[in-house]
């Protein structure tokens, strides 16, 4: 009878002490730190169009047409196309739970560069519908997820250490201008947005780098790199309506607690726009004046066509890489294979200017021949 009794005295004597290692690593820094270090390694070898399972929880239901759905672990991945929704779970301290997910998308993106991927990282209390359809991608309106519907919990950081819940959005450098529809809001970006939605008739844009613009009702709400803007529908989709009424600067110390390290390329965080810089950018808006310029402005040779900047083209979206004539004197994008910066030249570069040249020796020639 004294040896059972031994234990039960001895488990008595430690049981605090392993209440406290499991309270010590589930504390709201180690579990942000276990998510993130996850989702870094199970999704380092992420392909285009595919979601990646970076931190548990996260519950998953597929499209109708999908076959052999598996989402389930952490590091499993499935194609976007073949998701309906995912929903992730929101920090659990006692359950050591806070959802992750990894998305590379193709977007407006050329077919031909499948190395120039849109990054996505969902973290948090958020859920996402997939809107676009199987007969949408085939007939090439919309790329996989390239319009979805998003819900994300709002103010519920546990700790320093923790990004509200969200959305982080970042296009590859070089790309122009990537197209989404999020809630029903046309989204043109070249830049690292964080997005956030309390339902999905809301939509509020927090641009950390470069620029954005919000596109309703044949209105544009640009969303310059220091600030957040957001747009809300109104009851029975009458329309939509900005909220806050005027851009307005961001929390410098809720960006800095994004997971920035899982994106594709780092990035430095912009200063939020000051009282003096807002109503200078108000001015600018109100004036058709350009968005950008000397800091705290983005780079005006950064600049989203959407917000007057020079649009770029990809010689790889037409026949023969061969750029029509009516955009021969747009400058080529430099995430192109084609691309070759100022003064020098490269093989590519060559190749389309040669394809260029003959495709208007043939026109000529034919308009000779009809003469």
């Amino acid at each position: 009878m004294k040896r059972p009794v031994f234990f039960i005295f001895l488990t008595l004597i430690l049981l605090p002490s392993i209440v406290i290692a499991q309270t010590a690593n589930n504390t709201c820094p180690d579990i942000v730190n276990r998510a993130l270090q996850a989702a870094n390694d199970m999704c380092g070898d992420l392909g285009r169009n595919q979601v990646c399972y970076g931190n548990f929880r996260l519950d998953a239901t597929p499209q109708e047409h999908a076959t052999g759905f598996y989402f389930d672990r952490v590091g499993d991945k499935v194609s976007v196309n073949d998701i309906s929704t995912l929903q992730l779970s929101p920090m659990n301290l006692e359950a050591g739970e806070w959802g992750v997910a990894v998305m590379l998308l193709q977007a407006n993106l050329p077919r031909t560069l499948p190395g120039q991927n849109v990054t996505i990282i969902l973290f948090g209390d958020v859920f996402i519908q997939n809107d676009t359809t199987q007969e949408q991608v085939e007939n090439g309106e919309f790329t996989p997820m390239q319009a979805f519907y998003l819900t994300t919990g709002i103010g519920d950081a546990r700790c320093a250490e923790a990004p509200e819940s969200g959305m982080l959005v970042q296009t590859p450098k070089g790309v122009g201008e990537v197209n989404f529809r999020i809630n029903g809001v046309e989204v043109a970006m070249g830049s690292t947005v964080m997005f956030q939605a309390p339902t999905d008739n809301e939509l509020t844009a927090i641009t950390i780098e470069g620029a954005a613009v919000l596109k309703v009702d044949n209105q544009s709400y640009p969303v310059i790199q220091g600030t957040k803007f957001g747009v809300q529908r109104l009851p029975e989709n009458v329309r939509f309506i900005p909220i806050p009424d005027l851009p307005d600067a961001y929390s410098l110390t809720s960006v800095q607690s994004l997971p920035l390290g899982l994106l594709a390329r780092p990035i430095e965080i912009a200063l939020p726009l000051d009282k003096t810089a807002l109503g200078e950018l108000q001015n600018r808006i109100d004036n058709n004046l350009p968005l950008c310029g000397e800091p705290p402005f983005p780079s005006c040779d950064d600049l989203i066509p959407s917000l007057g900047g020079v649009g770029c083209v990809f010689p790889e979206n037409y026949e023969d890489n061969i750029v029509p004539e009516e955009l021969a004197d747009i400058p080529i994008c430099e995430a192109s294979g084609f691309y070759v910066p100022t003064g020098d030249e490269t093989t590519h570069h060559n190749d389309v200017s040669s394809q260029q040249n003959q495709q208007a020796n043939r026109n000529t020639s034919q308009d000779s021949d009809d003469d």
